[in-house]
Parts: structure tokens; sequence; C-alpha cells
């Protein structure tokens, strides 16, 4: 029998992967279980992080998981502190077992990307925590540890009943690594609260991590400051990370054997900033890319950018760009950019100073010059955009429709994603079935844009050193025929909603032809 270790740190295994070293691959576990064979997901998108395979001891594991692990090891001892891969939890789980700690991105499906796109179906990732889940009960009905919750998606299982279905005594929201080591005595002690609301107060109490992250991600920064209303990293107060720490945990990846480093932020453009106007930081900015290119990383890239930060500095994207060599080597990278929405009502009421240093009014202008810069400068921009606001009117909503008609005429090279309005309170959150006709024809605009540039972005979508020439053109198919389904999907919806007829005759309401795009933001 397993003696067990007496921390035992998860996640599901959704999360366990390097994503092929492309961590667009991670929107394939939004989708629905029943459409993609299981040993597609695990196999070719997403296969495991390496594991031993004795032990069930992860090699690599989520930034999150590790902030805990070196907070708990400040007191507890290393040996006693294990991150566990999710099958193999019977290997590490035994009688001497007293907490299990479980980190999630978006456990029940419920998150905007997830809902967008397995609509009434079971998405993976919430299939992946499930089964996960399944697990742990029956571990735990044997040795009779407790088990605690964090994470970017624990807000989904803050209530009661959610909680005993998946055997969770305690969730945590918010930022646990100052009170990591006080809530694991306590929930050791039996002490420990079923809901507890947390926020880290300064940078010194981030613990630094002590072994490699998925896909070498190191944590840049946390939380925004732009204050959009609809958006849980706004609760958090704006901390960067010192280059130092960030050289410290870069160099644990590039042992392990990673040759790149990617920053996570909520809006890497603002690392640094110290004025009111948002202009981003160029100096400290470019010190961070220079900084890490110096200690051997290949490139660096970031999670997220903003589009007025881009706008507003487009030097910065040309020098972060040679930093990275991408115009020699011919390499593109993807960054994630939130548009949400161009309407200029909206835009006011919704996104707080995201427009800055621009005004709201400018904002589709800011947009669209944002993503000209970043394409220049060989960034490939995946955008969101919120479909189904509870206020927003069929004229405002033809605002945004106007812009994804512009980026035609732009040649833009990126992905725009159309998210359904999500309401923390899941109040008021928007699902297919209640789309009017404007927020029907955005959606079908922004994957017939979609559609039309797949052919030329799936080279940088599957460019990867383990696929071979066949699985490459294999992955290509595969990526086409999901963008096809989607639209396929969209006929079928139109006629459900709108009394038989067809997608056509409803976006030809909204979709009008432009020869002029907007004008460009004033230069700063």
């Amino acid at each position: 029998m397993v003696a067990g270790k007496r921390i035992v740190l998860t996640a599901d295994r959704s999360l366990m992967t390097n994503y092929r070293g492309n961590f667009l691959y991670g929107f394939i576990a939004c989708g629905p279980y029943e459409l993609v064979p299981e040993f597609v997901f695990d196999k070719l998108f997403c296969p495991s992080v390496e594991t031993d395979k004795n032990t069930g001891e992860i090699k690599v594991a989520q930034c999150g998981l590790r902030r805990i692990e070196s907070a708990l090891i400040r007191e507890y001892d290393k040996s006693e502190v294990f991150l566990a891969h999710p099958e193999m939890l019977e290997k590490c789980i035994g009688p001497q077992t007293k907490v299990v700690g479980i980190n999630v991105m978006d456990p029940l499906g419920m998150a905007p990307v997830t809902t967008t796109m397995s609509p009434e179906k079971l998405s993976y990732v919430a299939m992946k925590f499930k089964k996960m889940c399944a697990s742990i009960i029956q571990l735990k009905k044997k040795y009779d540890f407790k088990v605690v919750v964090g994470g970017n998606g624990s807000w989904e299982l803050a209530k009661p009943e959610r909680m005993k279905i998946h055997g969770i005594d305690t969730v945590v929201i918010g930022e646990a690594d100052e009170l990591a080591l006080d809530l694991f005595h306590d929930l050791e002690a039996g002490d420990a609260p079923e809901l507890l609301h947390t926020f880290v107060r300064n940078i010194e109490n981030i613990p630094v991590i002590r072994g490699p992250t998925i896909n070498s991600l190191i944590e840049a920064m946390r939380g925004c400051g732009r204050g959009c209303d609809f958006c849980d990293v706004n609760k958090r107060s704006k901390k960067d990370i010192p280059l130092e720490r960030l050289q410290e945990e870069a160099k644990i990846n590039i042992k392990y054997g990673f040759d790149s480093i990617w920053l996570q932020s909520d809006e890497m453009l603002l690392y640094g900033c110290d004025n009111k106007d948002f202009v981003p930081n160029q100096d400290a900015i470019l010190g961070v890319w220079k900084g890490l290119k110096s200690i051997g990383a290949n490139f660096v890239g970031t999670t997220h950018m903003t589009l007025s930060a881009v706008a507003s500095s487009p030097d910065l994207i040309k020098n972060i760009s040679q930093v990275n060599d991408m115009e020699n080597n011919g390499r593109w990278l993807a960054t994630n950019l939130g548009v949400e929405t161009v309407a200029p009502r909206m835009v006011k009421k919704h996104l707080g100073v995201k427009t800055r240093p621009f005004q709201p009014e400018e904002w589709g202008s800011v947009v669209r010059e944002g993503c000209k810069i970043l394409n220049q400068n060989h960034w490939f921009p995946a955008l969101t955009l919120i479909i189904g606001w509870p206020d927003e009117t069929p004229d405002e909503t033809q605002y945004t429709i106007d812009l994804i008609q512009d980026f035609r005429q732009m040649n833009m090279r990126g992905l725009v994603a159309p998210l359904l309005y999500q309401d923390f309170s899941e109040k008021n959150s928007m699902h297919f079935g209640n789309l009017n006709e404007s927020q029907f024809a955005l959606f079908w605009t922004c994957w017939q844009h979609n559609l039309r540039v797949i052919s030329d972005i799936i080279p940088i979508i599957i460019r990867n050193k383990s696929y071979g020439p066949a699985m490459k053109v294999f992955m290509a198919m595969l990526i086409k025929f999901g963008t096809w389904a989607i639209m396929r999907y969209l006929r079928g919806l139109s006629k459900g909603l709108f009394e038989g007829r067809p997608a056509e005759d409803i976006v030809a309401k909204y979709v009008r032809p432009r020869s002029v795009t907007a004008p460009m933001p004033p230069k700063l």
C-alpha cells in the first residue's frame, strides 16, 4: 500500500500539457468532448507533461501550482509537498495524505470561451475535471483527507452543492500566495473555511518558483488597472515582478530544456507604467525582453497586450520584435488582445480606461491601428469580442460588425474570437438561443473572417518541431474542418432562431459595403 504524501498538488489533465509549445492549442480544451476523440486531444494536440511513471510526479507544472509549492516549502519539508499527475493520484495519495490542492482554470466549462465553443455540450475542460474529481472522491473515502481548490476558475465551484458533488472542502478565490501556509495548516486541523477570498498585499509575499513551468511561462505582472467592469482581473492591484526575479525563474525553465520564455501578464505593455495616461514605459519593457534574452532565451513572448498601448507606442512593438530577431528568422508570435466592443457608449460604460491614452470615441480606430502595427512587426493578434451585452442595441452591435468588415480591407492577419457575454452572478449570461439578428450577424462575420484567414495562419499554428510533414498536413486539415464545422453549426442555428431563414439573409442586413476605414487615432 502507498503511504502517501502529506500534501498533494495537482490540476486536471487539460492543464497538464505544454500544448506542443503553442498556447493556442489550449483553446481546443474548451471545445466539445463529443467532437474530437479523446486520443486526438491527449496525443496529438495536448500530450501530457513529462511524468515519473513510478511515482506520478510531474516535472513541469502550472505557475500557480509552483507558487503554492514554494509557499508551502518555506515550512513543510520539500519531500512532503508533491506535484502529481491527475491520472496517477493513486501512486501518491495514501493514509498519510492530509490535503489535496487543485488548481483550476475553467472546471465546469462556464468561462466565455468554453460556453461559446461548447454550447449545450460537455467540454474537454469540464470532462477532464470531472474525471479527476471522481478519482479524488474515491481516494478521499478511503483516506479521509481535505480537498482545497484555487485558481482563476475557482469561482465556478463556490456554491455548497457544487463543492459537495466534487468532493471539495474549501474554495479559494483570489491570490493564495500569502495565506497558503496558514490555510494548509487549517485544512490539516479541520478548521479551514468553506470559502475564502484573499489578495496579495505586496509583491514580496509572492514566492519565487522552484521548478519548471508549463511552456516556460513565468509571471511578469499581476493585475491591470484598466478597470473593465466585466473582468475579474480588475480586482487585483497591479504588481510588477522585478527583472532579477524574472531572470531567476526563467533560468529554471531554460535549465530544464525550454528554449524560450513566455511572460504571463494581464497587460504586459503596462509593465513598469507609472503614469495616469497609461503610456507604456518603453525602457522597462525592453529591459525585460533584453534581460531574458541575455540569459539564453531564444525568444520572449507574452500572453496579453492591449491595443491602446500598441497604438500609442509603435516603436516599442518594433523594438521588441527586433530583440526577438523576428524579421530575420521569419518568426511570428501570437498574443491575446481584448477588443470587446467598439460602440462608443458601450466603451465608455464598460471598458474603464482601456482606451487610454486615447479617448473612448477613438477605440475603433485604435483597434484598427493596433492590429496594423502588430502585423507589420510579425505579431499575430488573437482578438476577443463580447457578444450579447445585456444593454447593447443593434445599432451599437453594428459598430463592431463594421470593424470586422474593415479587417478584410486591411488584410488583417489574426483570429477574432467572438465570446458570449458571461455574468459572474450567472443571471445575465448570454446563450446562443438568445441571440438577436445583429448579434448573430456579428458572430457569423467573425467566423467568416476566421475562415478566410485560416489558411494564411495555419503555418503559425502548426509550427512545431515534433510534427513531421504528414502530421502537419493532418493538423491543417483538422483545423480547417473545425472552422468549417462552426460555420455549419451557425447555419443550423440561424434556421432555428429566425424561423427557418438562412444565415446569409440575416447577415445581409448588417454586413454593408465599406470603402473607407475609420480614421486612425492621432499620434501621441
